[in-house]
């Protein structure tokens, strides 16, 4: 009978090993290689925003400097150097080149390869309720991985491809220029002051820019007249106005527009003098007031900010005569009341050079509060020039007598009524109001 012969188990253990060995090398080459893969590819991506950001950055700055605003941006020439925007064009490339380079990466001005920047001009993207126009900053990095152990089972580039996209729009006036704008959204409750309210007898021109309410508009009686050239009349929720009213062109339904596009910062009043209370004529100087008003004689307000914190009429005239060359008045408590009395007035916005903080370039009225805002009634001696604006209030707009031109202004109000008996002028100059500066944001 022959032996029996044990099958030897001597080795298992070395397989076993270097299978073990193997799964660690796995292991291994997934923590330290993917870690590297990860920590390059934020580099990258880090990279490329901050390219973007410097590019559509340059560009806003460059617009400023040039005055390229939302009214003269044309895309038309942004491939040419000789032009204000071709000069924005090559400020964007330049800078989002520059800024990749600070951060080790040398692109072009080609993205074909994945490897470069772009800039694009667009001033024709209808929303709807209003033509967005923004430069956009393309940045494309590709970053090649230098791995430690990946390349045992893997020959090829182990490369990360990123992407950020910056979007700059130029300094844009409040509502994307209407002339006419409420921000109160709810619908039409019968000929309630919801939103835009046209009444009375009176013939409305507004020149530029057009009317927008964000919910209602509302046309009481057919005694007066709109008539809007170049500029569009719209609302967003509903109105009660029909083909047969007077208003033209007829009021149309759209998107309602964008709500940053509706804020303005408030004045900082921090450090001014403290004025006290002013009643009647004489020459008045920037400060903080309780209240202003004038029955009889002359008013002068030297230009500046004007911080007015009483109630409930903070600024109010019933007669004498009112002028003020580059003055923003801040209601912070109470509202504005401006007879067809006062005559003649005559009230200007700041101009933006040179810069007179910490009033604000074409801003006239900032009124804080809610109620009866604003009421302004003109007359064939008024002018104003500037925005109008309580964006928790009434405005009321209207004229006395004859007048032409009475408001060079945007009119920017929780609800807006126009109305009155006579002719009430309207004219619309982005440069002479207020408008939000160069907003930039990353897209991508």
């Amino acid at each position: 009978m022959l032996p029996i012969q044990k099958k030897s188990e001597e080795g298992q253990a070395l397989v076993l090993l270097v299978l073990g060995f193997v799964a660690f090398l796995g292991f291994a080459a997934l923590a330290i290689d993917g870690g590297m893969v990860y920590s390059d590819r934020r580099h990258a991506q880090n990279g490329a925003d901050a390219s973007s950001l410097g590019g559509a950055g340059s560009a806003g700055n460059t617009m400023e400097s040039l005055g390229v605003f939302y009214a003269n941006f044309d895309c038309s020439g942004f491939g040419n150097a000789a032009t204000d925007i071709g000069q924005v064009h090559v400020a964007a490339l330049a800078a989002a080149s520059t800024r990749a380079t600070s951060n080790d990466y040398s692109i072009d001005y080609d993205i074909s390869d994945n490897h470069g920047v772009v800039a694009t001009c667009v001033d024709d993207e209808d929303k709807g309720s209003y033509i967005d126009k923004y430069i956009d900053v393309n940045t494309h990095i590709t970053r090649v991985t230098d791995t430690a152990l990946i390349h045992f089972v893997y020959s090829g580039p182990v490369q990360e491809q990123v992407e950020a996209v910056a979007r700059v729009r130029p300094r844009t006036p409040l509502a994307f220029g209407h002339a006419v704008v409420a921000f109160n959204d709810a619908p039409c409750q019968g000929n309630s002051l919801i939103g835009i309210k046209f009444s009375g007898s009176s013939d409305v021109d507004i020149n530029g820019g057009g009317v927008y309410s964000n919910g209602c508009m509302v046309c009481s009686g057919g005694a007066f007249d709109v008539d809007v050239v170049d500029g569009n009349v719209n609302y967003a929720d509903s109105t009660n106005c029909t083909g047969g009213d007077p208003v033209s062109p007829p009021p149309q339904q759209v998107s309602p527009l964008p709500s940053g596009s509706l804020t303005a910062d408030p004045p900082d009043c921090t450090g001014l003098p403290n004025q006290g209370s002013h009643s009647g004529g004489g020459t008045i100087n920037p400060g903080t007031y309780t209240q202003i008003t004038i029955s009889n004689g002359s008013l002068v307000m030297n230009p500046g900010l004007y911080c007015i914190t009483g109630s409930p009429n903070a600024f109010r005239a019933n007669g004498g005569d009112i002028s003020g060359d580059g003055v923003t008045i801040y209601v912070q408590n109470g509202g504005v009341d401006v007879s067809g009395n006062v005559d003649p007035i005559d009230l200007r916005a700041p101009d933006a050079n040179p810069d007179p903080s910490p009033a604000i370039s074409g801003m006239l009225f900032y009124v804080e509060t809610g109620g009866n805002a604003v009421q302004l009634t003109g007359n064939n001696n008024s002018y104003y020039e500037g925005m109008i604006y309580a964006p928790n209030g009434d405005v009321t707009i209207s004229g006395g007598n004859g007048t032409f031109p009475t408001f060079n202004t945007q009119i920017v109000g929780y609800n807006v009524e126009i109305t009155g008996n006579a002719t009430v002028d309207i004219n619309f100059n982005g440069a002479e109001n207020y408008a939000n500066p160069p907003k930039l944001d990353l897209q991508e």
